[in-house]
């Protein structure tokens, strides 16, 4: 007999997070393998709460706009600590009551652990699944082979390829008075984000200088890269991870424990900022924030297209019966079939960070190695032409961009 499906969405968001969440809706009701669908309001203290948004009646155009629609207001998200025992039988309560017997938890690393513990204290009972999202791609193995990228992440990249241009414009044109500009990414420990702003540039034609928290650096080395760029060409474009160690900047922490770098008392970006300005360079910071999870005119089709189908594939996976996996895009050089999954009991930790072929040590910058994952990552499927690249980006002419730049 069918029993009903219960989805939760855990951490920050992407701009193709609902398209996972549609997948998994679209699903459930072509397989006719469950009675309702439901879904925590928000995440996993909804859950806890008995409160719940039903998505079973979605209607087919509800669906696609929800598809393309970025962030977690469609039903909310969350982040908690580590589950309690009391948190369980709560969980497992809300369970038998409403008569759900598989769960599909949407998230980053924090998510797959909370996952995890889910399964091994409720597996008897229900079946349980993980589908990946996080903008920083911190999520999966050292060798990119089980999971080759998070979903949300390709259109971040395709975000701060944006970016990077329009930072270059802007410190073309007002370097006689900002002569450097400073960008925060996201990033706690990784500089997955920050490299990608070298896609903007990968003829290593501008001053832009990546600092990588893979690549910490003393900030008298910092300071002294960019005073050597200024003496070359007059500006320079820093990027930064917000993880990267300028300073303190009197940090709060979430339920998880993690650093809430956007509340608190100050930045990396503007710690640089400050140093800057003391030794006599005038800096400005730019920190988009919550913009990069947002930004759904940087949004690609392929994303989207990975997002949802990984949906599909986790209850098309559940109903055949399996439990306790992460559904991921796999290395499409080794597997002629992308979309895939990684049994939990294969991994016990899959939080990543830049890996050292991708850093160009002591350099401020990541290496062709990285710019060809990231060339490779756009070729994944047929949906890539949506890319711009940053010759598309750059709407000056060459023969200004030629004199503006002279030679950086």
């Amino acid at each position: 007999m069918a029993s009903n499906l219960l989805i939760a969405m855990s951490g920050g968001t992407t701009t193709v997070i609902n398209s996972t969440l549609a997948g998994i809706v679209k699903e459930a009701r072509r397989s006719k393998a469950f009675k309702r669908i439901f879904a925590g309001f928000p995440g996993i203290f909804g859950i806890l709460a008995g409160k719940v948004t039903e998505l079973t009646h979605l209607s087919e155009e509800a669906l696609g706009r929800l598809r393309v629609t970025p962030g977690s207001a469609s039903i909310g998200t969350t982040r908690v600590g580590i589950l309690t025992p009391e948190n369980m039988t709560c969980f497992d309560r809300f369970c038998r009551q409403q008569d759900i017997r598989s769960f599909i938890n949407i998230g980053g690393n924090g998510t797959i652990k909370q996952t995890r513990a889910i399964a091994s204290q409720l597996g008897t009972n229900i079946t349980v699944a993980a589908a990946p999202k996080t903008v920083d791609n911190d999520l999966g193995d050292d060798l990119f082979e089980d999971v080759f990228f998070t979903p949300g992440f390709p259109s971040c990249v395709n975000h701060w390829i944006t970016l990077g241009c329009l930072l270059n414009i802007e410190n073309l044109g007002a370097c006689s008075h900002d002569q450097v500009l400073v960008a925060q990414t996201f990033g706690r420990e990784t500089g997955f984000l920050a490299g990608a702003a070298r896609m903007a540039d990968p003829d290593r034609k501008w001053p832009l200088l990546i600092l990588l928290p893979e690549d910490q650096r003393p900030l008298d080395a910092v300071l002294g890269a960019i005073d050597d760029l200024l003496s070359r060409c007059g500006r320079v474009v820093v990027v930064m991870s917000e993880g990267y160690q300028i300073g303190n900047i009197g940090q709060t922490y979430d339920a998880t424990g993690q650093i809430m770098y956007g509340t608190s008392k100050t930045t990396a970006a503007q710690l640089l900022v400050d140093a800057l300005f003391e030794v006599g360079i005038q800096a400005r910071s730019f920190i988009p924030t919550i913009l990069q999870r947002q930004c759904f005119y940087d949004t690609l089709k392929f994303d989207l297209d990975i997002a949802e189908r990984l949906g599909i594939r986790a209850v098309a996976q559940l109903n055949a019966g399996d439990s306790e996996f992460l559904v991921s895009c796999k290395n499409p050089a080794r597997n002629t079939n992308i979309i895939d999954s990684v049994p939990f009991r294969l991994f016990e930790n899959y939080s990543r960070t830049l890996p050292q072929r991708f850093v160009l040590s002591g350099a401020f910058d990541v290496s062709d190695s990285y710019i060809q994952y990231l060339r490779d990552l756009f070729l994944v499927s047929r949906f890539e032409t949506h890319y711009l690249s940053p010759q598309d980006k750059f709407f000056m002419p060459d023969e200004l961009i030629q004199y503006k730049q002279n030679g950086c």
